[in-house]
């Protein structure tokens, strides 16, 4: 059996050359408990997706593109297991270059879905 070790990260079909440690949040529900005298149950309340990547800094990546980026559509292809989907997602406004010239950048979007 194959486990996941690595993930393709798409943005309207383009592949981002994104390096090691890509994360997804699928989002979907989260719970809060309720309790009073003992635990009744739980209240649940919706969550974005969300996906944070590195990529290296290069004369095809523009931080500004990547900003601006907004309605677009996110896959995230893990090697193992199935693709999730982010539609209409958007740029989380705040990726930054460091000084070995790696940008941290994200995606929000509604919740993932898996396809």
């Amino acid at each position: 059996m194959q486990y996941q070790g690595t993930a393709i990260i798409r943005v309207n079909g383009r592949e981002l050359e994104s390096l090691a440690g890509a994360k997804l949040t699928t989002g979907g529900y989260t719970r809060q408990v309720i309790k009073g005298a003992k635990v009744y149950g739980y209240s649940e309340s919706i969550v974005e997706s969300t996906v944070a990547l590195t990529l290296r800094n290069c004369e095809d990546v523009s931080v500004e593109d990547i900003n601006n980026m907004t309605d677009v559509t996110i896959t995230f292809i893990p090697d193992a297991g199935k693709p999730w989907l982010m539609a209409n997602a958007w740029s989380n406004g705040n990726a930054s270059i460091d000084e070995k010239g790696t940008i941290s950048c994200g995606f929000t979007s509604a919740p993932a879905k898996e396809i």
